[in-house]
């Protein structure tokens, strides 16, 4: 993939020596993203517009000249600068061979092309991962765009009549057109459920754009738009069967075009349902054996190389793995954070197997992220329908007397958790989607009471997240309890967690990890089946596995479910300790506004005492280390 960015100046006051200065900056920040290739184009616009757009290239489809970016139609009137693989673009390009004459085999040109003919209705026709820049001289206008699913990032700063865009928020804060200040709501975020989310950032000036959303900057000022939704308004009637067809009839489409390259392409392999489908997808596609990559631990609670090695075997792929010891982490512990664009939880295992890969020479990846959220993999489709259970039978006893059922829980019970989960549920007044916020939160409220220094400032975030989350619950009213957990993993869980880390975790390598499993005409298909038929006790994501029949082997169907999670429980009570307890120990002047000193050494303490897990500590880890690496 690449890196895009870019500044428009609506008639600041900011010296445009100031603005060139810092856009050169803010394109030096994501050269890890693009090696290949670097490209600039400055543009005066009407009204006082002034454009730097920029673009740093990752070469995957037609690698020559021609694929430059910032690219421009005939006579310059449109610009593009783009990180996307468009993969219909053949099919575009031969519904456009007509009317244009094209100069190129890339897929940046056809979409150039698009928008020549469609304008903004191009986002109608393309079809794969995308967040662009095209600047409309007719109109005097910037045009952004971001993907369906949000596979591709994209954020936005918008003050004092700059508006600036960037594949990745340290980018922008490279740029020193502003000075980088913590927003509240982002820490809170990430405290409560160990990510930011999609409607803000950690900082408070930069937002980012929202999945299958368009934004309009021009001298007026700037208007954001949804595009995409992927609910129908009536399910198919069709029979299982039928339905089974439907899904592999798409699989297969999407494996064809999800393999379209000009590089080599490999992909990761667990040895669980998805990343099995996926190979299953893939090999049947291709004529030649496949690379698969797999990371292995000693510890074998952990280890799923046994699977992912008869996967491996029976597809006939070129498989390779990566032996991941404690003293391997810490070695890449500091390079991987730094890496980090926001600061998560999660993402260090996909930093470590995409070093691997493009230590293979690969420059794109396969991955098979999105099968949990589509077919319902995760725990949470049986848990979260049985604490709704739970609650309204609470709801029958006086709040009072609940209180004490959670005294007395906390009493018998030691501490961890889940026990901290439970007595939360037992005291609030949740439905649904609370219930499913509990199931993914990682500090709860109580919890958050000692880690805020400001407790009016706590009070605030908790009163704008409850906002926020019956909102949410209006808005998906609709739907069922299935389809609306499916709906909050991608939203809540996949889009702000997993894609946001497998992007800026594998472009700090200069790889690209496609997704097949999120292809947008997948999604609209799973939402429109009947939810009744998408979960059936003790067998796994039953359409996934029913639509590639004879393809998976049986052992792989009857396992029991991993998650590609590295043995930190272990590893921060080892070798990792002494970093870790350093860090969490020492007082930070860049958190002391919001983070309470006493409430970390606690959170630390608790985890020693096995009274909490090891993402609570580390999240206050991952947390210091990024702020005193970009504040």
């Amino acid at each position: 993939m690449c890196g895009i960015a870019g500044i428009l100046d609506n008639n600041s006051k900011t010296s445009p020596e100031r603005v060139t200065k810092g856009f050169h900056m803010l394109l030096d920040a994501l050269k890890h993203r693009g090696p290949d290739d670097r490209g600039e184009v400055k543009i005066k616009g009407k009204n006082g517009l002034n454009l730097n757009l920029g673009h740093q290239r990752l070469s995957i489809i037609d690698p020559s000249k021609a694929g430059h970016q910032p690219m421009a139609n005939n006579d310059s009137s449109i610009w593009i600068s783009t990180n996307s693989e468009i993969y219909n673009y053949k099919e575009l390009k031969h519904e456009l061979k007509n009317r244009y004459e094209f100069r190129s085999n890339s897929d940046t040109e056809v979409l150039l092309r698009s928008y020549e003919t469609w304008g903004i209705d191009c986002l109608k026709h393309i079809r794969g991962m995308f967040a662009f820049a095209i600047w409309d001289s007719p109109n005097n206008k910037l045009f952004l765009a971001r993907d369906r699913i949000g596979i591709k990032p994209l954020y936005y700063y918008s003050k004092n009549n700059i508006f600036m865009f960037s594949s990745e928020l340290r980018a922008m804060i490279a740029s020193k057109i502003d000075k980088p200040c913590l927003n509240p709501t982002g820490i809170f975020e990430y405290l409560a459920f160990g990510r930011v989310g999609s409607l803000e950032s950690i900082l408070d000036s930069i937002k980012e754009l929202q999945p299958g959303h368009f934004l309009v900057a021009d001298d007026k000022g700037i208007k954001i738009n949804k595009y995409w939704d992927p609910f129908h308004e009536s399910k198919l009637l069709e029979s299982p069967t039928q339905i089974v067809k439907r899904i592999e009839n798409c699989l297969n489409e999407v494996a064809q075009q999800h393999i379209v390259s000009d590089v080599s392409i490999g992909a990761f392999l667990s040895g669980g349902i998805d990343s099995s489908a996926l190979v299953s997808m893939i090999s049947t596609n291709t004529p030649t054996p496949i690379k698969t990559i797999a990371v292995t631990f000693k510890d074998k609670v952990y280890d799923e190389s046994k699977y992912s090695s008869l996967v491996a075997n029976h597809f006939g792929t070129q498989h390779q793995e990566l032996l991941l010891s404690e003293m391997d982490l810490i070695e890449n512990l500091t390079p991987a954070i730094e890496s980090m664009d926001q600061p998560t939880v999660d993402g260090i295992n996909t930093y470590m197997i995409s070093k691997t890969a493009k230590n293979m020479g690969l420059k794109v990846a396969l991955s098979g992220l999105g099968g949990d959220e589509l077919f319902a993999g995760y725990n949470s489709f049986s848990i979260v329908p049985r604490l709704n259970k739970l609650q309204k039978i609470l709801n029958f006893f006086p709040i009072d007397l609940r209180k004490q059922f959670s005294k007395l829980a906390t009493n018998l019970m030691p501490s961890s958790d889940k026990i901290t989960k439970l007595n939360h549920l037992i005291q609030g007044q949740y439905n649904g989607a609370h219930v499913y916020f509990l199931f993914r939160s990682l500090f709860c409220e109580q919890e958050l009471g000692s880690l805020f220094s400001d407790p009016l400032l706590l009070k605030n975030e908790i009163s704008k997240n409850l906002q926020r989350t019956h909102e949410l619950i209006d808005s998906q009213s609709q739907l069922s309890t299935v389809d609306t957990i499916s709906y909050l993993e991608m939203t809540h869980y996949m889009n702000t967690t997993l894609l946001r880390d497998t992007d800026t975790m594998s472009m700090a390598h200069g790889l690209e990890i496609r997704v097949p499993l999120l292809d947008h005409k997948l999604i609209e298909l799973m939402f429109s089946i009947p939810s009744n038929i998408k979960t059936k006790k003790g067998s796994p994501k039953p359409l996934l596995v029913n639509s590639l029949t004879n393809k998976l082997p049986k052992f792989i169907v009857q396992r029991k479910k991993m998650g590609f999670t590295l043995p930190f429980e272990h590893w921060m009570r080892g070798e990792m300790r002494s970093e870790i307890e350093t860090v969490l120990l020492s007082p930070s002047e860049k958190l002391s506004n919001f983070i309470s000193q006493d409430g970390v050494q606690k959170t630390w303490s608790n985890f020693l005492n096995k009274r909490c897990s090891w993402s609570r500590p580390w999240s206050l880890y991952v947390l210091k280390k990024w702020a005193d690496k970009n504040l």
